[in-house]
């Protein structure tokens, strides 16, 4: 099933989020389940963060919870609040995410 897990930065995280980044960053090219899209969601400049955007791919919600719970960005105070909300693509969508393949456990 699909995830979308969108969380908004807290008040003053702009510099907590400058010393995490790294850790961040190399936590979404290791951690199970790994995005199949992510970004910084920004203000209106185009240029401030004031949050992240994340699509997952993962069996279930608790799953995702505690992906997004063990994030730097979360235990290093920047999101403020995480929304997790299942994902149905339209048929129409003119941008296709791969299916996972099939794990052990599903096959």
């Amino acid at each position: 099933m699909l995830w979308t897990v969108h969380c908004t930065d807290g008040p003053g995280a702009a510099e907590r989020r400058r010393e995490l980044r790294a850790a961040h960053s190399a936590r979404l090219g290791e951690a199970s389940p790994r995005p199949l899209l992510y970004g910084p969601l920004v203000a209106d400049d185009g240029e401030t963060a004031v949050g992240s955007l994340f699509v997952l791919s993962a069996e279930d919600r608790a799953t995702v919870r505690r992906w997004a719970e063990e994030d730097p960005f979360h235990t290093g105070g920047v999101w403020q609040d995480v929304r997790i909300t299942a994902l149905r693509l339209s048929d129409r969508s003119p941008v296709r995410v791969p299916e996972p393949r099939a794990t052990a456990r599903q096959a």
